[in-house]
């Protein structure tokens, strides 16, 4: 069964950890909420044994089994998202500059960039004003 000592679960915990921040999605819906949750539910099984209440007619709930650690599925999952956080893909295959600075509007790709990096501290007054600006483009 899932221990502690799992070597899986110990590299999950390590990913959690190392996965950066999405400044744009909430905390409730963030990587490591999830993950955590999901981490939760396979080292506590009493965690999904609330299902075993009554329902509102009286009928007994019966619980689903607990779901069961496969080391071996975990630890390619987490070799995936290893690679992800190591950018494996991006040196393998490196984007093409002319791909990444299109020659139609070369800054377009480090304008979205700067937009999603200024979106979470911006106040109501400057997202209308960035509103109005996108709307009356004149360059």
């Amino acid at each position: 069964m899932a221990t502690s000592q799992s070597l899986a679960l110990k590299h999950w915990a390590r990913i959690i950890k190392r996965w950066p921040i999405d400044k744009v999605r909430p905390e409730s819906v963030s990587f490591q909420a999830i993950m955590q949750r999901r981490l939760d539910r396979l080292t506590n099984p009493s965690l999904n044994a609330a299902a075993t209440s009554v329902k509102g007619n009286e009928a007994l709930v019966s619980a689903a089994p607990p779901p069961k650690l496969d080391e071996q599925k975990e630890m390619k999952q987490a070799n995936a998202l290893y690679s992800l956080l190591e950018n494996r893909y991006e040196t393998k295959f490196p984007m093409p500059q002319q791909l990444r600075y299109p020659e139609s509007r070369k800054t377009h790709y480090d304008d979205l960039l700067q937009e999603l990096e200024e979106a979470p501290s911006r106040t109501k007054f400057s997202s209308f004003m960035a509103r109005l600006k996108g709307r009356f483009r004149l360059s």
